[in-house]
Formats: structure tokens, C-alpha cells, sequence
């Protein structure tokens, strides 16, 4: 029985994907991506752990407000930030030189894989607020960015390996490179001068990532489906006003 629901779960999730890559890129370049049989890279895995994210946070918010006590995570921390230092600093710096690399060697839908894949790992977050009972830190807004991330660069990743997709990810892995390395050296010190110049950093980030969909989207880029500048626009307007309102 076990193996009939996964059969068809597999069904739908296939039947799901072709009708959301192809309203997103009609052309169906997306159908010749030579990376589509990379681990994780299908709307089946990706349904699942979103999935898997949303019960957790709603039923492992409700077990642990009722009296399990709180799970500490600072070593856990101690290694993980480290890690998401490595990893955000690699696809900044790999992104950023991509121009200065043989043209006849690209690595960008590979970043653009591993940059899929650190999404995932970002759910670590949630499990260490959820368990750590910090619910102040357990917003709506967070996460909302957490899964919907998830599914917009599992998406870029099948459709959009081209130029448009570098700044995001320049952006994105200097941002958390300097979050994670704050994050690291705030559990071992109160006194972080620099910590006032994050926020700046952020909006900085913002009002760029808007500039890049604008131009992306008024400009029809050679390549790019026009569905993707149009939900990456959307999107980063909805993270900058769901912030402001809060």
C-alpha cells in the first residue's frame, strides 16, 4: 500500500511540475535542463519538504508550549554558522568572478543548485527557534521567506540558469555571509559595533534586488521566461512590506 501512495504522489508531483514550469517558461526550455536528475532538483522533493517544514512548525510549536522543555542548540550553533559562513562566502565569491571564468566551462547552474540546496539548509533556523522556544523570533514574515525562497529558486534553478540569476545570488550569499559570522560572534559577545549597520545592509539589498526585477522585467532579456522577473519582483515587494508593517 505504502508504495501505491508513493507511486502516485510521484504521479501528481510530476503532473505538478510540467504545469507550473510550463506556465512559467511556455517555451519549454526548461524541458532540455541537463541537471533535472541532480538529488532534490523535482517539484516532488520540494513539495515534500515544504511540507515537512509547515507540520513542524505548527505541531512542534504546539508540543513544545506544552511543557517539553527548552532544547539548548549554542554548540549545534557553534558549528552550523560556521558552516552557512563557508557556504554563503563560496556562491558570493564563485558568482561574483562567473564573468572572468572560460565561457566554455561554466560552473553557474552548479552555484545555482548549491544555492537551492543552502535554501534547504536554512530551515535549520526554524528548527533552532521552534525547540528554543523563541517565539518572538517565530514571525509570519519568517516563515513565509523560508518556504517561499525555497520554492522560487527551485524554480530559477529549472528555468533560469543564465546572467539574470548572478546578482541574487552575489546579494544573498554577501548579505548572509555577514548575518551567519554576526550570528557567530554574537553568542560569544554582547559588544558587536558593527551590528547597527545590518539592517542598512538589508534595505541596501532590497532596493537592489527591486532595481535588478524592474530591469529584468521591463527589459524582456534574451532567455529569461518574463514569468521569472515578474514573480522575483513580486516577491521581493512582499518581503519589503510585510518588514515595513512590522
Amino acid at each position: 500500500m505504502a508504495s501505491g501512495l508513493m507511486q502516485s504522489y510521484y504521479r501528481w508531483a510530476n503532473a505538478t511540475e510540467a504545469k507550473v514550469l510550463d506556465w512559467v517558461d511556455p517555451e519549454g526550455g526548461w524541458k532540455a535542463h541537463p541537471m533535472t536528475h541532480y538529488p532534490l532538483a523535482d517539484f516532488a522533493s520540494v513539495f515534500a519538504i515544504c511540507v515537512a517544514y509547515v507540520l513542524f512548525v505548527v505541531f512542534g510549536s504546539a508540543l513544545m508550549k506544552q511543557g517539553i522543555p527548552t532544547i539548548k542548540t549554542g554548540s549545534i550553533q557553534f558549528i552550523y554558522n560556521p558552516i552557512q559562513v563557508i557556504v554563503c562566502s563560496y556562491m558570493f565569491m564563485e558568482t561574483a568572478i562567473q564573468a572572468y571564468r572560460n565561457a566554455d566551462d561554466p560552473v553557474m547552474g552548479n552555484v545555482l543548485y548549491f544555492f537551492y540546496l543552502s535554501k534547504m539548509l536554512d530551515l535549520c533556523n526554524t528548527v533552532f527557534i521552534v525547540v528554543g522556544k523563541k517565539w518572538r523570533q517565530l514571525s509570519f514574515l519568517h516563515v513565509y521567506h523560508h518556504l517561499s525562497v525555497l520554492i522560487i529558486y527551485y524554480i530559477v534553478f529549472r528555468v533560469a540558469q543564465d546572467g539574470d540569476s548572478y546578482a541574487s545570488v552575489v546579494l544573498n550569499g554577501f548579505v548572509h555571509t555577514i548575518m551567519y559570522t554576526y550570528y557567530f560572534v554574537s553568542a560569544h559577545t554582547r559588544d558587536i559595533w558593527w551590528k547597527r549597520y545590518l539592517t542598512m545592509i538589508q534595505l541596501i539589498q532590497f532596493v537592489t534586488m527591486n532595481v535588478q526585477g524592474y530591469f529584468m522585467y521591463s527589459r524582456r532579456c534574451p532567455g529569461m521566461p518574463p514569468m521569472i522577473p515578474l514573480i522575483y519582483l513580486v516577491y521581493v515587494q512582499s518581503l519589503f512590506w510585510q518588514r515595513y508593517d512590522t
